[in-house]
């Protein structure tokens, strides 16, 4: 990968202001803990509004059980305004003992937020605010009705309860920290205890659009609202260009530590459809140490081979906080592309036969595939299927070098840097009699990184050097460099089959069944393999993260090893 000179840092950062040191005791019980009697809690630690606004104006602030709490219906005797509802630790109350649907509850009912009491127990006096940018979508509008709703532009739904003295408008568009409602006791017909009700409702991959645990996000934004720590994690996006996405991540709370950054294509994090990849900013970059404090925060990822297909694209960049996710979008974020395809590699064009050939190569369709049109893919010369997954062996003469055995033929891995690239664990390498390695054809070396194709109907391809026997002058390897080895076979394009030499693999059926004489076997003359030689044992899953696929709800959680290729290819 080229090597890229960041952009000059916001002038800001070399006035950075000092971490303040967190409150000596937790102001707040764990999530899921519930008032004892009053329901199974979710224990979820996630953050699910990264960098909202506490959605009290002022604090302190209460978060606790209205029923379960002192004077409430199921609570201990005594007033709505006892010092005890007024004090901290904070109390979960969601999933709460409820008779609503909720299919994130343990019980599947339940309650769907958060009750938080203001500082003093007084009607009518305590604003409530916007705790994300958004759009007004419900406001009470007779004495029946007690719910404001913003829609946020980030895909999440805040909603406010019990208010008074409402001060937004319906399809107003309202900024974070704008005024919403007064605390009270509203609720139709009836009163409650002055206390404002708030929830978090977003689309969620597997239930749909749901409430969700607004605790964490809570606790967060309370951080910064009391300056209790809590500093939200900053950065900035760099360069989004067709080679590198560039950028730097800290956080003011712990300024030595690396943190996580989340880059998001396509949508946003509550988007079910974007694809997400998670790097730790740990690069060192000499220009950040000064302005920073600490020099370790940069990263820098390789623009995924998917993504340049000369359409439009966005990216979403976020810094993780303490470990609870993304919680800050940083500077220059969100960032807009358009990438035409990649020039292609010289070589053949070798048939993936299934998805469980491509899982069971470590291949990636979102960071190795691209998509350059059927009219570039039909000009490359069809070479051998691949194999159904690769071994690695080691003769047992004594020998360290590790062969990647492909097929029938064994091919040299130059670096244990291009191994990490292929996914390949070098220290997991089969011990095999020397006699048997040396039996199989040398085919050519690894190349340096995969490179598969697609064109307009379902097949997929590697790109690779042709498998050549030596003296051999057909036109395929007279054109082409390649070590030994023997024939070719697979699909055009189009899906269309190409012909096979005699001694070569088959072609792949429309159902993605390998013909006889595929790559995966042993040919005539060679010895025997070792037991489970050319098999993929997947126990018939032929299972993948969500991660190594096309993309979808689920986070991408990107390992080390192919961390370090996004950054050095």
């Amino acid at each position: 990968m080229r090597q890229v000179q960041p952009s000059t840092l916001v002038a800001a950062l070399a006035l950075l202001a000092p971490s303040v040191a967190a409150a000596a005791e937790p102001f707040y019980s764990p999530p899921g803990e519930l008032v004892a009697g009053s329901g199974e809690g979710r224990k979820d630690e996630k953050v699910y509004s990264p960098g909202m606004r506490f959605p009290i104006e002022n604090g302190p602030a209460y978060p606790g059980s209205q029923v379960y709490g002192i004077g409430g219906y199921y609570g201990p005797k005594g007033s709505q305004c006892d010092p005890g509802n007024f004090s901290y630790p904070w109390h979960d109350n969601y999933c709460e003992k409820r008779s609503w649907d909720m299919p994130l509850c343990p019980a599947g009912i339940g309650h769907q937020g958060q009750d938080i009491r203001a500082s003093t127990c007084e009607k009518g006096v305590h604003w409530t605010v916007v705790a994300h940018d958004g759009t007004v979508t419900n406001i009470p509008e007779s004495p029946d009705e007690y719910a404001t709703y913003i829609n946020g532009k980030d895909g999440i739904r805040y909603d406010y309860l019990h208010g008074e003295q409402t001060a937004v408008k319906l399809g107003q568009a309202v900024a974070m920290g704008a005024h919403v409602d007064k605390v009270s006791n509203h609720f139709g017909g009836t009163a409650t205890s002055l206390h404002s009700h708030f929830n978090l409702k977003m689309d969620v991959a597997g239930y749909g659009f749901v409430y969700v645990p607004p605790y964490m996000s809570l606790v967060e934004s309370y951080k910064i609202l009391m300056g209790l720590g809590g500093k939200p994690p900053q950065g900035a996006l760099e360069e989004a260009s067709c080679e590198v996405l560039l950028g730097w991540a800290q956080d003011p709370d712990e300024p030595e530590m690396s943190i996580k950054a989340a880059l998001y294509f396509d949508g946003l994090p509550s988007d079910p459809e974007n694809v997400g990849v998670e790097v730790t900013a740990d690069l060192y970059r000499d220009d950040l140490c000064e302005p920073l404090g600490s020099c370790a925060h940069g990263f820098a990822v390789e623009m995924p081979m998917s993504l340049r297909d000369d359409l439009d694209h966005t990216l979403h960049v976020f810094a993780a906080d303490d470990g609870n996710g993304p919680a800050e979008e940083i500077d220059a974020s969100p960032a807009s592309f358009r990438c035409p395809p990649p020039p292609l590699p010289e070589g053949v064009r070798r048939l993936i036969p299934t998805p469980e050939v491509i899982a069971a190569w470590k291949l990636s369709t979102f960071w190795d595939l691209a998509k350059p049109g059927d009219a570039a893919i039909a000009v490359i010369p069809v070479g051998e299927d691949l194999a159904m997954q690769p071994i690695l062996a080691r003769a047992d003469d004594g020998s360290t070098e590790v062969w990647l055995v492909d097929g029938e033929h064994r091919r040299a891995i130059p670096s244990a840097e291009v191994a990490g690239r292929w996914g390949l664990d070098l220290e997991a390498a089969e011990l095999w009699p020397a006699a048997t390695v040396d039996a199989l054809a040398e085919g050519p070396p690894l190349r340096d990184a995969p490179f598969m194709v697609k064109g307009s109907g379902p097949w997929i391809y590697l790109i690779d050097d042709p498998f050549c026997d030596d003296g051999d002058q057909s036109a395929l390897c007279g054109a082409l460099p390649g070590g030994t080895g023997t024939g070719t076979g697979g699909q055009d394009s189009d899906g269309s089959s190409a012909s096979a030499s005699a001694s070569g693999s088959g072609g792949t059926s429309g159902d993605g069944d390998t013909s006889a004489g595929s790559s995966g076997g042993t040919g005539a003359g060679m010895p025997a393999l070792p037991p489970g030689f050319g098999s993929v044992d997947e126990g018939g899953c032929g299972c993948r993260s969500a991660g190594d696929g096309d993309g979808g709800a689920a986070l991408l959680l990107v390992p080390v090893l192919l961390t370090l290729r996004r950054r050095r290819r």
